[in-house]
């Protein structure tokens, strides 16, 4: 980015917020504004200039800081087809004056030129204005207060008044007009041609049938010459717009004449003026459209002028001293908070000495605590020994029959008991088995008897004896001493 638009950018002026179309017309200016700006929708030229014309009609409607955008007519500028030139795009506003001056009257440094590149060719369509009439027109908006915005040729507007039509033909009129056929590629004018020999008006006179013929003529002759030049472009669609003529006339002549496919371009019955259509569609233009009114033709601003700097710097001592006074506030009032801190802090030194003071004469002795936890080790000495003599006498007054019956109901053909050993810590059992895989399974039924639920087994041993008969012995989980 460049150093001028970077400061632009930093300490640039917005736009101005309002916009204002103006389309300047043989007959009238055209007025249209998305803001409620109290203008007339068409200005007469009279027998004024249209600068002059647009001027006064800012200056009667007391419009100011407006950006005004402005849609010429074909007849004050020229366009030329010509080789795309060999460097970039950019550069085209600055080298087209000179590559076009064989082509014009004026001098090259006397005129603005802008271009667009032609698709399917290496052309070039290169639109041609004088310089003078640019910054004539933005010194007047500049002196009523008012800028300039773009400077469009009506091609621009026209290619973009049949969206989402892209590709098409346009036969034009102004009402102080001659008629004018434009092609249409990709919403970018490739032909434009005056019809000369055809006088307005052509319908609702005697002669119609016969001026009809003569239109109809030319026209399939810029047809034919169109489809013999853009190959692969099918422009089927021919639009008309033509100021005072009976458009429904015309449409129904145009298609019992040629072979595309004729239409009005406004679907609005009546037909609006030209004008008006241009105003309408004038919004719509897109940013990359062809602009006369270029960045090298604005005036330029200093933004490094004495006034410009010594009000930054007034502004930075203001803002400086602004800080400054902020952070003189900021540690007054830390100041503040630090003497109320340290308050407090006395404050509850006071009362954690006080409080150590209070706690030391709540301690116990230390002889006490040592007679305290005397005193816990023989309760629960004593505690201990009450639970071994309360099972003692449980043991003795219920006995195992309770375990003795249930081993008796769990009784089995093929398991025979030949020892059982049983005491409150202890329960033993050895016996026979006529198979191994019995004795788990008699095991686990211990859990059906209430007497038997919840014994535990340390080991399962499974033996043979000296008749091959099976012997196993349950030993108890013994407790850890």
């Amino acid at each position: 980015m460049k150093i001028d638009a970077l400061i632009k950018k930093m300490i640039g002026k917005k736009d101005n917020s309002h916009s204002l179309f103006a389309v300047i017309q043989p007959d009238a200016i055209y007025f249209s504004s998305e803001d409620a700006l109290v203008l007339p929708e068409r200005y007469p030229l009279a027998d004024i200039n249209w600068s002059q014309a647009l001027i006064h009609a800012l200056n009667s409607a007391n419009v100011k800081g407006v950006v005004v955008d402005l849609v010429l007519h074909s007849q004050l500028y020229q366009s030329y087809q010509i080789d795309r030139p060999n460097i970039a795009q950019e550069e085209w506003p600055a080298a087209l004056p000179f590559l076009l001056k064989d082509l014009i009257n004026e001098k090259p440094t006397e005129v603005v030129a802008d271009a667009y590149p032609l698709s399917g060719n290496n052309k070039v369509q290169a639109y041609v204005i004088t310089k003078k009439v640019i910054l004539e027109i933005a010194e007047s908006l500049k002196n009523l207060g008012c800028q300039l915005g773009r400077v469009l040729p009506e091609q621009e507007v026209w290619a973009n008044c049949s969206a989402p039509l892209t590709q098409f033909l346009l036969l034009q009129r102004n009402n102080a007009g001659s008629f004018k056929l434009d092609a249409f590629v990709e919403q970018r004018c490739y032909f434009q041609r005056t019809l000369r020999g055809v006088v307005a008006p052509i319908t609702g006179v005697a002669t119609a049938g016969l001026q009809l013929d003569s239109l109809a003529l030319e026209l399939q002759r810029s047809i034919d010459y169109l489809s013999s030049q853009l190959k692969g472009v099918a422009l089927h669609q021919l639009k008309v717009c033509c100021d005072g003529e009976d458009h429904a006339e015309l449409v129904v002549a145009l298609n019992e004449r040629l072979n595309v496919k004729v239409s009005t371009l406004a679907e609005e019955e009546p037909q609006p003026l030209s004008g008006v259509v241009l105003a309408h569609y004038a919004q719509s233009v897109p940013l990359d459209a062809v602009n006369f009114y270029q960045s090298h033709l604005k005036p330029k601003k200093d933004y490094f002028s004495l006034t410009t700097v010594s009000s930054v710097l007034v502004g930075v001592m203001v803002l400086m001293l602004a800080v400054a006074a902020v952070y003189q506030y900021q540690v007054m009032k830390l100041d503040e908070q630090i003497k109320v801190a340290e308050q407090e802090s006395e404050t509850l030194s006071v009362q954690l000495n006080t409080l150590k003071a209070q706690k030391a004469r709540h301690l116990p002795s230390s002889h006490k605590v040592a007679a305290a936890a005397r005193m816990k080790k023989e309760i629960t000495a004593q505690q201990a020994s009450l639970n071994s003599i309360n099972q003692f006498d449980h043991a003795q007054r219920e006995g195992y029959s309770g375990v003795m019956e249930a081993l008796a109901k769990l009784a089995r053909r093929d398991i025979s008991l030949t020892q059982i050993e049983i005491d409150p810590q202890r329960f033993d059992i050895k016996g026979l088995a006529r198979e191994a895989k019995v004795i788990p399974y008699w095991v686990e039924q211990f859990q059906q008897e209430l007497h038997l639920v919840g014994r535990s087994f340390e080991r399962l041993i499974i033996g043979r004896d000296e008749n091959d008969i099976v012997t196993f012995e349950l030993k108890t989980k013994q407790e850890a001493k």
